[in-house]
């Protein structure tokens, strides 16, 4: 049986309160500068030895002009493979700190209080192995996803490179696109409710038959589980999106500046995470609900 708009729309609210423990998002926020770290000491390293001892780093660093930028540039080609490797070790360790930030929302979600710092770090260690399965397996689906939206992407490309006018181009490439958009998006959301089956049952160890029943829960209450998906992340990343651009709007010059850039990016970590967790929040509710 479906799941009545009501509940989708009540649900919302109420994953979106549940979500804001501070400790989680607190942990949340304390793990995500790792990765964000480790990709910026090579740019402030590159920053620093260009510009620190320059006659005009006062002006410099409330704004680049174009020389300046044309010689960032320059050194930036020479020690390219410097910022390859970084980014490649940041992505690599945030990877491995996903599961565990995934298992602290399950154990948020599962706790009848808001928990501590230590009980959100022994759930997110007893979750670890598993959600670490189902970030392995996601890369099948996803990459499945990506694949056939490529596909759209040029057959839409085929397609513009036989018409005549501009016009009769835009509309397919456009529908590629969202095609790809949507089939990606699924594929997540599937991936989500698959975590919220792993935190709702502590015996189910297998991530493949998790994301299954993840899926077969999207497919009999679309509207509960996608209605409430969709609306907190639109408006997660509306507020991370608006917070991104008050930060790249803002000069962190002097002690003020600096504070406030720093408390301008990491409002925007922890507004993803929040968004991460109360979307996690929602569908562990409905698979709730629905085993009721």
């Amino acid at each position: 049986m479906s799941a009545s708009p009501a509940f989708s729309i009540a649900a919302v609210p109420r994953a979106a309160r549940a979500a804001l423990q501070w400790r989680l998002l607190l942990l949340w926020a304390l793990w995500m500068l790792v990765p964000t770290l480790i990709m910026a000491l090579p740019a402030w390293h590159l920053l620093s030895s260009n510009l620190d001892y320059s006659v005009h780093a006062a002006a410099l660093a409330r704004a680049l002009d174009m020389t300046a930028v044309s010689d960032l540039l320059d050194v930036y080609g020479r020690h390219q493979a410097v910022f390859t490797q970084a980014g490649s070790i940041a992505l690599g360790v945030t990877l491995l700190i996903s599961p565990l930030l995934s298992g602290m929302v399950a154990t948020a979600a599962r706790a009848p209080q808001p928990p501590g710092f230590a009980a959100l770090t022994r759930g997110g260690l007893a979750y670890y192995a598993p959600m670490l399965r189902m970030l392995a397996w996601g890369a099948v689906p996803l990459g499945a996803a990506f694949m056939a939206g490529i596909s759209a992407v040029d057959a839409a490309s085929t397609y513009a490179g036989k018409v005549v006018t501009t016009g009769e181009t835009a509309l397919p490439m456009m529908l590629a696109q969202a095609l790809m958009v949507l089939l990606i998006g699924l594929v997540t959301a599937s991936l989500d409710a698959g975590r919220a089956i792993l935190a709702n049952d502590v015996r189910q160890r297998s991530a493949l038959a998790a994301w299954w029943s993840g899926c077969m829960l999207l497919a009999r209450h679309p509207v509960a589980a996608l209605g409430t998906y969709i609306v907190i992340s639109l408006v997660g990343l509306g507020l991370a999106g608006l917070l991104s651009l008050l930060r790249v709007n803002t000069a962190g010059v002097g002690v003020l500046g600096f504070t406030g850039a720093l408390l301008l990016t990491q409002a925007a970590v922890v507004t993803i995470g929040w968004m991460r967790s109360a979307r996690l929040f929602a569908l562990i509710d409905l698979v709730r609900a629905r085993a009721s």
